[in-house]
Order: C-alpha cells, then structure tokens, then sequence
C-alpha cells in the first residue's frame, strides 16, 4: 500500500519544503519503490511509492498533467481501468501511459468534481487544480483507504495516516479529548475525528473540495433503497451470486507479479482463492498466477483450521504454503503506538504476520482476503420479517424451531418480536419512538455486573455524543430492515476506525491487501437480495455455499464451525496483568474508574470475557502518554 502527502496554502506564501518531506519519512514504511515530491507555488505532493498494478510504474507519483498545473498522489487501486480508459478515449484524451494515476487526473479534466462517479475500487486520492487553485481529496465508496487532514483556515495538510499529518509539525497538537473517551470505553460515535484535535478524517464514500474558503466534504454515495433482485428459481441467484463474485476477484486480482491469496479454511478466503484458480485455469486472472496461504493455529483448538486449508489445497490441485502463527511480544505494539501516533493494531490481526511474511518471499505484492463473507452474505433474523410478510408461516415454523432447538424458546420469542413483529410497524411509529426515547448506555451482556470502568463525568459527556449520534443517523428511514442493517454495519463508526488500523498495519506487513467482497457492485448485490436467499435452514451465507459447490472441498461446504483467535490475546494479557494490577491503579488517571477497572480484568480472569475493552483501555493509557507529553 502506497503512501500519500500534501500541503497547499492558500494564503501566497511558499509551503515549507522540509515539511513535506518529515511528512513522508513518518510514513516511509509504505515506500517500497521510494520517496518522491514535487513542490510549486504554494503546493507540495511527496508519495511513498508501492507499485502493485501493471503500469504503475509508468506514472512516477507526484504524478503530473502535461501542462504541470495539475497533480495527482493517491493510494490504491482502479477496478474499471479498461471501462474508464473506454469512456476517456471516446471523449479524446491523449492518455500518456496505463497507470490508474493517469486515468484519474484525465478523469478529473473531464468531469471535474463528477469524476468521482466514473471510479471503482479502493483508493484515497489527492487532486492539485493549478487552474483554480483547488484541492480534490476523495475516498472509496466503502472506506478501504484511509484519508486523513488538518485545515487551519490558510492551509491544508493530508495524508494517508494519522503520523503523516502530525509530521509536518507546525500546527499544536493536543488530544481530542472526545475521541481518547471513545476509545476508552469502546463507544464510538464519530465517523470524522481522530484522537489528535483538529486531524480529521475522511468517511468512507466522501469527496472533499478544499480552496481558500475552506473546506467541503460531501458523501458521494449511498445505498440505493429501489433496487431489488427477485428470481423465480434459486439457482438463478446462485448463478449471478457466483458470476459476480468471479468478476469481483478478476478485477482485485490486477498485478504485474503472482497475488497471494489467504486460504484459512472458511467458507470466504477459500472461495476468494478458488475463484482466483479458476481464472488462472481460464486465462482471465490479471496476474500471472495466484498461490494460496495459510497459518496454523494452536493444535486441537477452535483456532486451528489447517485441515479445512489442505483440504482446499488438495481439491484445486495446488500447493497451499503454509506457517504457524505467530505473536509479538508487548513490547512491539507499544513501539507502533509511538511510531503511529494512533491506537494499536489488534494480536488476532498481528499474528497475519507470518503470513505477510511468506507471501513476500514468494514474490507477492498483492494479496486477497475473505473480509466481507461474515459481514455481508451472513444473513440476519430478519428473514422472519420478510417471511411474515410474505405470509410463507410454514418456512418460518419451520426455521422458527432449528433456532429454538439451538438456542431456547424465549431466545425465539425475542427474535420473533424484535426480527418480525417490530420492523412491521408504520414509520410514523419509528419516528415517535426516536423522539421519546433516548439511547440507552450501552452494556455488552459479556461483561457481566459490575461499575463501570469510566467515571460519571466521562460517561455523562459519551451519553451527549451518543444523542447527537442519534439525532443525526437518519438510516431508521430505510424501510427494507435488511438493507438498514447493511447499511448501519458498513458506516458504524467503530468498524470504520477498525478499517483504518487494519489498513496501517496491512502498509507496514508489506503487502497491499485487496478485498474483493468490500466492492461496491458486490455490496449493493448483496443488499439487494432476498433475506431467505441469505439465511436459510438455521444458517447464514446460503447462496454463497450453494454458488461455489463446484469450487470448493465437501468439507468446507460442510463446515458451520468458526474459528476464533482470543488466544492472541491471552498471550498480550498474560504480559499486561502487571499493567492492569498494578501499573494503571497505581498512576490513577481522572478517566479510569479504579472499581470499575478491577471489576472488568477480574470479568477476562475468570471468563475471558472484555478482551476487546481491555485492549483498548491499554492502548488509550500508552496513547494518553504521547499525547499529554
């Protein structure tokens, strides 16, 4: 994954070279094929430099318009390159090479502004306007690249991490008090603030135009609530399922060198590498080959998925290369926290290490995953309100008693009124309801009983931003409980901060990771679909499983089991007990209620339970310490 920088007064005065460069360096783990800038009149680009798309090296970043009043830096990668090259020549452009960079700058001389409905794919872009003084910044439809920027009233600075920004260092830093309490108690309401006051973040499917007068950020997409997908047949959902899906790994799959592919053994990562095998056999992938890989996890636990792997590895007829997993000591994550100025990377996610590891010594730049399977094609209960609706009650009795078999019959009861009963009422309805009733605080049912680990003040001041939250979401209009759903899950606050680390550390594994499932196409398929094509006979991802039965082993078709990875975390906690006991009692901060703190470590002694909460109780207390320094 590339790296990004820009700085552009407005006010005449020239930009602070060393700046610009400061800014680079803070990021120059993602400059495998260098550091390059370009500095003008009152403009400066600097890009960390990490080819992963045939042609990319063609358009040395800065890139730059051939009358040089335009400039482009950007991270990522275009899904319709040959479509928007299709589109630029019909219009005459003199297109220079066959880099994604020169597609876009030309796409911006076309369009201007509108460009950004001509892209797919992941990207975080800035955009230089010589002609009118103007910076374009946008990022991708579902947030995969992170975008981050500082506007004082006379400059912007932007960068692709956190550390870029703060590098150009002369602007005060101080910590946004509000965003260090979200990431104390786990609560998180802003899609736009960092833990640095005034370093803003790019949401997910914005456009930012920036001149003298400042800033304007707009969101550039939404989920279209009038498309739907209906078959008579379902083997015409499996088809189109799967044809998508194909064409989803196709375009993620452009690289002038072999893609790696993770293979865990799941239903998701091993149909990514199939369907990238059966490319290869076709001669439709946009690499020259695509190589499986997996990690080991502890022998005879739910971690370890190895046999499912080789069982795919066998059925395609390749080798899939294997290692175990790894976890670094606590020592390594305080020393990214110092590096990233930002929260730390999570040790379920750390452990991918080892496996970067291996795909680099095989010659891959890029590389595919499974994110998206869960998240996505998973289903929900709300297949019992699509079921009540279409007055089909023999299939929900039906599926109403494997849930209760698992689960209990006041587990039913609750899903019945919550999943069917409830999404039927009038909008109106909804509508008083938001207006009576507040947000309740939030209280996971794993954390048990118990005070809670922020003091009052802080949580009285996370019960304000949870209102304004409220009041601003406006997703309760979304009538189809399903693409709700869809929709809230993608734009939580919390899983795009998650985004947003897992992007960093993916830079610094040395690999640029692709995620076929988070594409925009694939996305509004999938909202667009029939609940009971998703969920169905007491499991979830049914058209995926259906789609894929001749890509994929009887024994991963089969598996309903899911592995998990809270050993990673023990590991860090068995290192962290002297930090929880006695290290962070004994300091005392304001934030941290001592009871509270005690009740939830003695919740993960004797349950496991709060590793999530604890983990970012450590990161905010070694965040707090840069900060305030």
């Amino acid at each position: 994954m590339s790296g990004f920088a820009a700085i552009v007064r407005f006010d005449g005065r020239p930009v602070d070279e060393a700046a610009i460069r400061r800014m680079t360096v803070a990021m120059d783990f993602r400059a495998h094929d260098g550091i390059h800038h370009h500095v003008s009149d009152g403009v400066a680009l600097g890009h960390c430099a990490f080819h992963t798309t045939p042609g990319s090296a063609e358009a040395p970043q800065p890139w730059l318009s051939a009358d040089g009043m335009q400039g482009l830096v950007m991270d990522g990668w275009l899904a319709n390159p040959d479509e928007l090259r299709t589109e630029l020549e019909a219009r005459r452009a003199r297109l220079r090479n066959h880099s994604d960079a020169e597609l876009i700058l030309h796409a911006y001389d076309q369009w201007g502004e509108d460009c950004i409905h001509h892209f797919e794919g992941e990207y975080g872009i800035v955009i230089w306007d010589g002609h009118r003084r103007k910076v374009m910044c946008v990022r991708d439809h579902l947030g995969m690249r992170p975008l981050h920027y500082h506007w004082d009233g006379l400059r912007l600075v932007v960068a692709t991490d956190v550390a870029g920004v703060l590098a150009a260092g002369d602007f005060q830093q101080k910590p946004n008090a509000y965003r260090m309490a979200e990431n104390l108690a786990s609560e998180f309401y802003s899609r736009d603030e960092t833990v640095w006051a005034g370093v803003m973040r790019m949401p997910l499917a914005s456009a930012m135009l920036v001149g003298a007068s400042g800033p304007r950020v707009w969101e550039y997409w939404s989920l279209p609530l009038d498309y739907s997908i209906r078959y008579k047949r379902d083997e015409d959902y499996y088809e189109q399922y799967r044809e998508l899906l194909m064409d989803c790994v196709r375009r993620a799959s452009r690289s002038q060198v072999a893609i790696g592919c993770e293979v865990s053994g799941g239903h998701d990562s091993s149909a990514i590498f199939a369907l990238a095998r059966r490319l290869k056999e076709s001669g439709r992938l946009q690499a020259p080959d695509a190589l499986g890989f997996t990690l080991s996890g502890v022998p005879g636990t739910i971690s370890d998925e190895i046999d499912y792997a080789r069982d795919v590895g066998r059925f395609l007829g390749v080798p899939i290369h294997e290692k175990a997993r790894t976890c670094a000591d606590i020592s390594w994550f305080e020393q990214h926290i110092a590096m990233d100025r930002d929260m730390p990377f999570f040790p379920n996610a750390q452990s991918m290490f080892a496996e970067a590891e291996m795909m680099r010594d095989h010659g891959c730049r890029v590389v595919l995953d499974g994110e998206g399977g869960d998240e996505f094609v998973g289903g929900s209960a709300y297949f019992i309100h699509e079921l009540l609706r279409a007055g089909r009650f023999g299939t929900l009795s039906r599926e109403l008693q494997l849930m209760g078999k698992r689960n209990g019959l006041p587990y039913v009861a609750q899903r019945l009124f919550r999943y069917g009963l409830r999404p039927l009422a009038p909008l109106s309805f909804d509508a008083a309801m938001r207006h009576l009733h507040r947000h309740r605080e939030p209280w996971p049912d794993h954390l048990g009983k118990g005070p809670h680990w922020v003091v009052r003040p802080l949580r009285d001041q996370l019960a304000e931003r949870r209102e304004q939250f409220r009041l601003s979401e406006d997703s309760w209009k979304i009538r189809n409980p399903s693409k709700r759903r869809l929709w809230r899950e993608l734009r939580d606050p919390g899983y795009d901060a998650i985004r947003d680390i897992n992007a960093r550390m993916l830079a610094r594994l040395g690999v640029e990771m692709r995620t076929a499932m988070y594409s925009r196409k694939y996305f509004e398929f999938i909202s667009a679909l029939p609940e009971t094509i998703l969920y169905r006979d007491g499991y979830g991802k049914h058209i995926h499983i259906q789609a894929l039965q001749k890509d994929l082993p009887r024994s991963v078709l089969d598996r309903r089991s899911k592995a998990e990875f809270s050993f990673t975390f023990e590991h860090q906690f068995a290192q962290l007990a002297p930090f929880f006991e006695q290290e962070l009692p004994a300091a005392a901060p304001e934030e941290v209620c001592p009871e509270g703190l005690a009740s939830l470590w003695n919740t993960y002694r004797t349950s496991a339970d709060g590793i999530w909460e604890l983990w970012r109780i450590f990161g905010w207390y070694r965040l707090k310490a840069l900060t305030s320094a």
